[in-house]
């Protein structure tokens, strides 16, 4: 087993994905976002969940724009058109 201290995790990349877990029915992941990052609009094939732990994002979802930050949960459902921009350098766990 290894460990990880998400709140310590820096990078320079742009986006930055660490694995945190990855069963058959489970999948959750640490993703960081520089400032002024994007992921553009896409689909997921499963219902969704994440966990902002640090910074301030725009989420897109449906053409709609939700401001989240440092400890909101958002969910959203499989197959509905969402993308991120990074306000701010961000930490968040996505769950799927």
């Amino acid at each position: 087993m290894k460990a990880l201290n998400v709140l310590l995790t820096n990078n320079e990349e742009k986006i930055k994905h660490w694995p945190l877990q990855k069963t058959p029915g489970f999948e959750a992941s640490l993703i960081v976002m520089q400032q002024g990052h994007q992921i553009p609009p896409h689909t997921s094939k499963t219902d969704a969940m994440i966990l902002v732990l640090d910074g301030k994002i725009a989420f897109m979802l449906n053409e709609e724009i939700t401001i989240l930050e440092k400890g909101d949960v958002f969910n959203f459902k499989a197959l509905e058109v969402h993308a991120l921009q990074a306000l701010e350098t961000a930490r968040f766990v996505l769950i799927k």
